[in-house]
């Protein structure tokens, strides 16, 4: 409670909004946004990458290499007395390169190998937005009587320490509930 005036109501005002900062800050934007939207037997599935991305993936695109974003989608049955049950496990890869004589960049999103979608744009930034922000995705969804989980996660390249060791760098997995059909 504050005290009536004096040092002790600014302290505990100063005091109040210093934690009120930190917490603001501690809440910070989602590395990853996902958008399920379920259909009897499937699950579509927006993904969004909501952070910068690494400066190498950026300027080997801008250089003309080949680069892509791997979203990995893993399905999970929760039972209450048993580890939870891996039921699917899908990879959406999409993909971008800039064609170093005409300069357009040729994209193309593929879920399990299929091709999903493709196109092409004319800017870097126009190529980064479309693989941030790949095609929904449909998913197949067994009909269940336990609720389900999914975990999604994008990685953007792969780093070698020692030459050897191979690290990913992406976001943290996002762990989301599957919703029931109304």
């Amino acid at each position: 409670m504050a005290r009536e005036f004096g040092f002790g109501l600014v302290w505990y005002d100063c005091h109040t909004m210093f934690l009120a900062a930190i917490l603001l800050a501690a809440v910070a934007a989602p590395d990853l946004d996902v958008l399920l939207t379920p259909a009897p037997g499937r699950l579509a599935v927006q993904v969004v990458v909501g952070r910068a991305l690494p400066s190498d993936w950026t300027e080997a695109l801008a250089a003309g290499a080949p680069v892509s974003i791997t979203y990995r989608l893993r399905l999970y049955r929760n039972r209450h007395w048993l580890w939870d049950q891996r039921v699917a496990a899908h990879e959406l890869v999409v993909k971008a390169q800039r064609d170093p004589l005409t300069g357009v960049f040729s994209l193309v999103a593929e879920l399990d190998g299929e091709i999903l979608a493709s196109g092409q744009v004319g800017t870097l930034e126009e190529a980064v937005r479309w693989v941030t922000h790949p095609p929904p995705s449909e998913v197949a969804v067994p009909l269940r009587r336990e609720p389900l989980l999914l975990f999604v996660r994008a990685e953007f390249l792969t780093r070698y320490k020692l030459l050897v060791i191979p690290t990913t760098v992406g976001t943290d997995w996002v762990q989301l509930s599957v919703p029931e059909l109304p």
